[in-house]
């Protein structure tokens, strides 16, 4: 049963790295202008995620629940960040984009607003990066992480950080797209809403809209589709199987203004986007591997080791290891101990071994600091 639990563990901690690198190619294929097939692909990938995902933190929960540890497991052992980066997902980032992506990208006059809801959710998919918080559990093999103390650190600070980092632009990009505070699609939003009344002006006559839109879409070429709320196409830069071919139901804006319908190509704001998120998937992998590699073995040295070798000489007989003290960090707290346990203890340690009194006798830091004033 254990062998079990540590293989489908490994197959976890898989899922979280090939996920990782999803996150990544998610934003990368908007900015490389991939294909729509492969970026159809992610989408499906990113739906076989977060289904497994949820599947993984319900049966977590599940299993916390029937030991009496559900609490224990969403706070302490951090499963919110398991719920966070599964079930909001999967209902308001991938199962969307999937259906959307069923619905099919040329019948994009069917789908109308819906298009909008995608630009809303789609922010949401930030949240796919706490994912990397649980990557933490690949360093334990690190010689500075296998300290108990160290990993008790440096993943609830990593938490923290990344935690704040994600929520923040979560927030930030939900409120951009609810249009609450502006954003960098601010300026094209009002272009593209000024437009589309210059179409609607002439009112939803199909004769007369039809010169109109073609006369709009001239001077923008990001208008791609125009027609009478509720009516049929009245005018279309492409062929309905253009469409199919290079967009995805993600990469049309949608407006109604007066009556008339109007589609835009919204694929040269999601390549902002996408470049923006690219800019802050690196920023949140160089947080937590600075925290990995810069900070766990500054407290490893400073703290952790300090604290091992004075532990193991007060519980090992034939341990005499003095704690070496940096002079930089000499008046800390954990070196001014060490200080007590190189100058006093150790001492008494090897003269009571010398007079054959057996082991030296198990002394707390109040004996210490009593030894110390003697001396």
């Amino acid at each position: 049963m254990r062998k079990v639990a540590e293989f489908l563990e490994t197959v976890v901690v898989v899922a979280i790295i090939l996920v990782l690198v999803h996150t990544f190619l998610d934003d990368y294929s908007i900015l490389a202008g991939w294909s729509v097939r492969a970026r159809s692909w992610i989408i499906w990938i990113g739906l076989g995620f977060d289904i497994f995902f949820t599947i993984e933190f319900l049966t977590r929960f599940y299993l916390a629940l029937s030991n009496g540890q559900g609490t224990r497991y969403f706070f302490r052992e951090r499963g919110w960040i398991d719920f966070l980066a599964s079930i909001p997902l999967l209902l308001l980032n991938s199962l969307p984009h999937a259906l959307a992506l069923l619905a099919g990208a040329g019948l994009v006059s069917g789908l109308g607003s819906f298009l909008n809801v995608l630009k809303v959710i789609k922010a949401v998919r930030i949240a796919r990066i706490l994912r990397l918080l649980r990557v933490v559990k690949l360093f334990r093999g690190i010689r500075y992480a296998r300290s108990p103390m160290a990993q008790g650190h440096v993943s609830p600070i990593t938490t923290i950080a990344v935690s704040i980092l994600v929520l923040w632009t979560l927030g930030a990009s939900v409120m951009e797209g609810v249009g609450i505070i502006p954003g960098i699609e601010g300026p094209f939003s009002e272009g593209q809403a000024a437009r589309a009344a210059a179409i609607a002006q002439v009112g939803r006559t199909p004769s007369v809209l039809v010169q109109r839109a073609a006369a709009v879409a001239a001077l923008d070429a990001t208008i791609l589709v125009v027609r009478p709320q509720g009516g049929a196409v009245v005018w279309s830069r492409y062929a309905p199987a253009y469409y199919t071919e290079y967009f995805l139901p993600g990469d049309f804006g949608y407006l109604l203004s007066g009556g008339v319908e109007v589609f835009y190509d919204q694929r040269p704001q999601s390549v902002s986007a996408a470049r923006e998120g690219l800019v802050f998937f690196v920023a949140v992998v160089l947080t937590v591997l600075a925290f990995l590699f810069v900070y766990a073995p500054r407290f490893a040295m400073q703290i952790s080791d300090p604290i091992h070798v004075m532990k193991r000489g007060m519980s090992e007989s034939d341990y005499n290891l003095e704690v070496r003290i940096p002079a930089e960090h000499a008046d800390d707290d954990v070196f001014e101990l060490a200080a007590l346990y190189n100058s006093v203890y150790l001492p008494l340690k090897d003269r009571l071994g010398n007079e054959g009194q057996g082991p030296a006798p198990a002394l707390k830091i109040n004996d210490l600091r009593d030894l110390a004033d003697k001396t």
